[in-house]
């Protein structure tokens, strides 16, 4: 008898749902621990988000008012001293809207944050599963190799006893070259696609193994509903809003450039002066302190905000056009994304359908009939060549449509399964 193991036909079994793990073990990485990691420790997501104390410095900083000044002058003839100070007085209101910009300024900020990081968060997820397939397709392979190791040996033993053919025993071991060959590229990739996963995790992160299921089988909404919900979730939307706002009140603020604010000056006044009130007494010389006040008050002629109020204006209405942009950009996108994902989940359901049982019955008659003498070694490393082909198969229609989820919920800034 030629006793293949059996455990063959279970590793492959393409009707139940393809789970990619091992037992849970401090080395294996689940995707909310990757995603938690990123979103705290990874330096991408702190660099997005320092961008937002800078943004909200500088709006503070529009917010001041202007420094007074000093001025200190002497006049040789008499001797005569000035101790001024001066200072602008913002009568007009522009420095308070100036302020209320800080919110927006601060608001647009954190968004472009979150939306960056919401970006970086797909590459995360995509690089991730990605690994999760090839370490899936990994762990395929390395099963096939043991099961072929053992094929061979049963093979070599039986060419020893005289009941089988050097012919089989070399072409089992030909097999075995393709499948070692296909593993070390796999392990290559499983290489590559691990360093891709750490550009985002923080330095000195280990990953040894993920663990996850490939395909995606939540259920998702409607794609109306997705789109209505993604104008509020995307964070780009955001930012167009929040910039409006903004632009609004710097086109109030720059509306009072009309009026002008006044420069208050005061001072002391310090001089020498001539004494002829004594008569028959030559005139003496005496210093004398007084106070002095002035007021400058600008003239508005020339500029009074007018080009300021209309590039504003011009600045408000191309984002405002932006936002309706990116508003079809997401309809589209997303209408794009959601069929995507509905085909290929289609296609991954199809095929598991359509396959059925055909790889286990294919084994059994293959085994039987090299058993008997019907079939040669050919035919019967033709069904394990199909059933390890089978396997990649699946593993390759289930992270496509988890690449396809992954889209959609990129495209919409939001969690789409249910």
């Amino acid at each position: 008898m030629f006793p293949i193991s059996t455990t063959q036909a279970r590793r492959v079994a393409l009707l139940s749902p393809l789970i990619l793990a091992v037992t849970c073990s401090a080395q294996a990485w689940t995707e909310a621990r990757v995603l938690n990691v990123f979103a705290q420790q990874s330096p991408q997501a702190v660099a997005a988000r320092a961008q937002v104390a800078v943004t909200r410095a500088d709006a503070r900083g529009r917010g001041l008012y202007t420094n007074p000044s000093f001025t200190y002058s002497r006049e040789g003839a008499g001797l005569t001293q000035f101790f001024q100070a001066e200072q602008t007085l913002p009568l007009t209101g522009r420095i308070g809207i100036l302020r209320q910009t800080m919110a927006s300024a601060v608001g647009a900020a954190e968004a472009e944050a979150d939306a960056l990081v919401w970006q970086l968060r797909a590459e995360v997820r995509l690089a991730y599963h990605r690994l999760l397939a090839l370490q899936g397709r990994q762990d395929g392979l390395d099963a096939t190799l043991k099961d072929m190791q053992e094929v061979i040996r049963i093979l070599a033993t039986r060419e020893k006893e005289g009941e089988g053919s050097r012919f089989d025993r070399l072409r089992g071991e030909r097999e075995l070259v393709d499948i070692r060959s296909e593993l070390i590229s796999l392990q290559a990739q499983t290489a590559e696609a691990r360093s891709r996963l750490l550009v985002f995790l923080p330095q000195g992160t280990e990953i040894a193994r993920v663990e996850g299921v490939v395909d995606p089988t939540d259920e998702l909404p409607a794609l109306a509903d997705m789109v209505s919900r993604a104008t509020a979730a995307r964070a780009e939307l955001r930012v167009d809003s929040q910039l409006i706002a903004r632009l609004r009140l710097e086109q109030q603020a720059a509306g009072r450039l009309r009026y002008p604010e006044p420069t208050l000056a005061a001072g002391l006044k310090r001089a020498d002066v001539f004494d002829l009130a004594q008569p028959g007494k030559p005139p003496s010389e005496r210093a004398q302190n007084g106070f002095a006040v002035g007021i400058t008050v600008p003239i508005p002629s020339f500029n009074r905000g007018q080009f300021e109020v209309a590039r504003l204006q011009a600045e408000q209405a191309r984002v405002e056009a932006h936002r309706r942009a990116l508003e079809h950009q997401i309809r589209q996108q997303a209408a794009g994304a959601f069929q995507t994902l509905t085909l290929r989940r289609g296609a991954l359901q199809s095929y598991r359908q359509e396959l059925g049982t055909r790889n286990e019955d294919l084994l059994k008659i293959a085994q039987a009939a090299y058993q008997e003498g019907q079939a040669g070694i050919l035919e019967l490393l033709d069904v394990l060549r199909l059933q390890r082909q089978s396997q990649q198969r699946v593993i390759e229609l289930g992270t496509a449509a988890r690449e396809a989820q992954i889209e959609l919920e990129r495209v919409t800034g939001q969690e789409v399964a249910k």
